[in-house]
């Protein structure tokens, strides 16, 4: 098909060659359904197929790239839409040349992309961080643990202030709920610790490959060693299906997101483009959490524990949860409900009455 007319007006501008950074005076037209330069006293000629416009940002130059590397630049932008309406209409027009010059294209992709990184983020984030942990070897995740312990007895705990007696009082009552665990799961080396820490408060915790530690405020808190033996099955539970390692790869890939989408590392830190992401992983933590429980819930039963045990130390590390217990359910205010949303625990209340109604 030949092209039009108008087409075969001359647009003048620069030729670059790709191979140096130096340029030529250029003229170029369309004849018969071909791009036509004349440089430095030589024709060159190229196929519809073999040109591309390049979109215009702003008031800059226009271009047209053509197939062997080279550019032709121009400042008579409506001469070089010129040449390329010629092209088109002589069947040249390739995919990569309507999406660029489609608005409607680049929208819907937009809209693609943020929908794929959503789902990402959502899904995509969390099963490959499943993956990758339990793809990991344990000795790795016992030696993360190792060091995790001796970071934190440098900065946030002491030594237990409990006696030797009564030390090894609950070691000897949590052996066997331990030997009982670890011969389900022997990749792991399940030991329990007891530590002072004003930071903590009463807790108790699980780091990667089995160390399990308790506060003595939170032993404390027991009324008897059976609550003891029910938190302990929840942190083995973050042990067993390897919690720790499965956030250490999601904060990893989320960040990997962040600067993916941002194109700067420093975005990941920044509040505006990083809450999305930490809403996420602490939804991602919500749900360990309730897996652990199931773990402590299977256990309790096995070894014919009431899983009130597990809702009565709860109860009791919890003051909103008990004043809810008492009657006053459904009157959180606001801020309640949003330091509920932000906890990286599901809400205490569903959790105790999930333990009472198991009783």
């Amino acid at each position: 098909m030949s092209a039009s007319p108008s087409s075969n007006q001359w647009v003048s501008g620069r030729y670059f060659d790709g191979r140096s950074s130096s340029s030529s005076a250029v003229r170029a037209r369309v004849v018969n359904g071909a791009l036509q330069l004349e440089v430095a006293g030589k024709t060159h000629s190229y196929a519809a197929e073999q040109v591309r416009l390049g979109v215009q940002v702003g008031s800059a130059n226009s271009y047209l790239h053509l197939s062997d590397g080279a550019v032709l630049e121009s400042l008579d932008v409506t001469g070089l839409q010129r040449l390329s309406r010629a092209l088109k209409h002589s069947g040249g027009d390739s995919w990569l040349q309507r999406f660029e010059v489609n608005f409607k294209l680049i929208m819907c992709s937009l809209v693609a992309v943020l929908a794929f990184s959503v789902l990402g983020v959502l899904y995509g984030v969390p099963w490959l961080s499943n993956q990758i942990a339990y793809a990991l070897p344990v000795e790795l995740e016992m030696s993360i643990g190792e060091e995790a312990l001796e970071t934190m007895d440098n900065l946030w705990m002491q030594p237990s202030e409990l006696t030797e007696a009564r030390q090894q009082e609950l070691l000897t009552a949590m052996s066997p709920y331990l030997r009982a665990m670890q011969s389900d799961y022997p990749a792991h080396s399940l030991q329990l610790h007891f530590r002072a820490s004003d930071a903590l408060g009463a807790n108790a915790f699980a780091l990667p490959g089995g160390n399990l530690v308790f506060t003595d405020e939170m032993v404390a808190l027991a009324k008897n060693n059976e609550e003891l033996a029910a938190v302990m099955a929840h942190e083995v539970g973050h042990v067993v299906h390897r919690h720790s390692m499965r956030n250490l790869v999601q904060s990893s890939l989320l960040v990997f997101v962040m600067v993916s989408l941002t194109g700067d590392v420093s975005a990941a830190s920044d509040v505006a483009t990083g809450l999305p992401a930490l809403l996420a992983n602490l939804s991602y933590q919500r749900n360990m959490e309730t897996e652990a429980d199931d773990f402590a819930l299977a256990f309790l039963r096995k070894e014919g524990i009431a899983p009130q045990r597990f809702a009565d130390i709860m109860l009791r590390l919890d003051p909103v949860a008990l004043e809810e217990e008492g009657g006053a359910k459904g009157e959180r205010d606001a801020a309640g409900r949003l330091s509920s949303f932000l906890s990286t625990h599901p809400p205490t209340p569903q959790r105790i009455e999930r333990f009472q109604a198991q009783d």
